[in-house]
């Protein structure tokens, strides 16, 4: 192996726990008919619309389709290529439905660099100062963390419903429904942490269409844990967010993390 080939591995290799963050799903369709069978994917990985690699399925917890007619979980989880995968009814009743889902919490330590550069990346500078502040700079990152997803669709008809808190740690809420905005409208949410508004928290919104992907900051959340997220135009949409905390108990580790997303299409 020449040292070029074996230089351009380890660099390759150094990113991989930087990469593959982010959880989303992604069905096969947002707009099913009644009782058609929907093929949803976890998409994992910082490559939107497409997934990386695959999520492991023993650490899924609570997928769940939402609607009027009642909740049901996932089928058939397994894993295909790149891609985790479930089957999942489509609801009898027409109206909108939510489908979701979390991760057992993982644990994961980089490196005092690596896991400055990650927390950079996603934002998270007020970590970034308190490491500085309390002489942490140069220490490794002791990390446990944990994802929960949400895509929004309907059969038949948008409806209410899209704004239900489904009890995620960490979670989108709508305010006004994807699926009825008009031309200029931004769409209204709110970011609820244990159930609570939670203020100052950066989202970014991400458009596919026609094969290209355009990135949106969409800035922070207020006093209210409320931002509106210009989404002009047509494409696959998803929102994303972070939080991170300090744990009281840092036995196993030092620093917390909850990711949440959001996905919608809108034609």
């Amino acid at each position: 192996m020449n040292t070029t080939v074996r230089v351009a591995i380890i660099a390759a290799l150094c990113v991989i726990p930087l990469s593959a963050h982010d959880l989303y799903l992604r069905p096969s369709t947002f707009r099913p008919a009644a009782g058609q069978t929907i093929r949803v994917e976890y998409h994992n990985g910082d490559s939107f619309p497409n997934s990386e690699v695959p999520v492991k399925v023993e650490r899924l917890r609570d997928a769940q389709i939402w609607s009027a007619s009642g909740v049901q979980p996932f089928a058939n989880l397994r894993i295909e290529g790149p891609v985790t995968v479930a089957d999942v009814p489509a609801p009898n009743r027409p109206g909108t439905f939510i489908l979701s889902s979390r991760t057992a919490p993982n644990f994961i330590e980089l490196d005092a660099r690596k896991f400055e550069n990650y927390l950079r990346s996603e934002r998270l500078g007020d970590v970034v100062a308190w490491r500085k502040q309390h002489g942490e700079s140069t220490a490794p990152g002791r990390e446990i963390y944990s994802k929960y997803v949400k895509a929004i669709g309907y059969t038949g008809a948008p409806s209410q419903g899209f704004d239900k808190p489904l009890g995620l740690a960490l979670e989108f809420i709508p305010l006004s429904n994807p699926y009825e905005l008009k031309a200029g409208q931004a769409l209204r949410v709110r970011v609820l942490f244990r159930g609570q508004p939670k203020t100052a928290l950066a989202v970014e919104a991400l458009q596919a269409v026609d094969g290209k992907v355009s990135r949106h900051d969409a800035g922070l959340t207020d006093s209210k844990g409320e931002i509106r997220v210009a989404v002009a135009g047509r494409g696959l949409w998803k929102l994303h967010t972070i939080l991170m905390e300090r744990r009281t108990d840092r036995k196993d580790a030092d620093w917390e993390s909850f990711w949440a997303s959001l996905t919608f299409d809108l034609r």
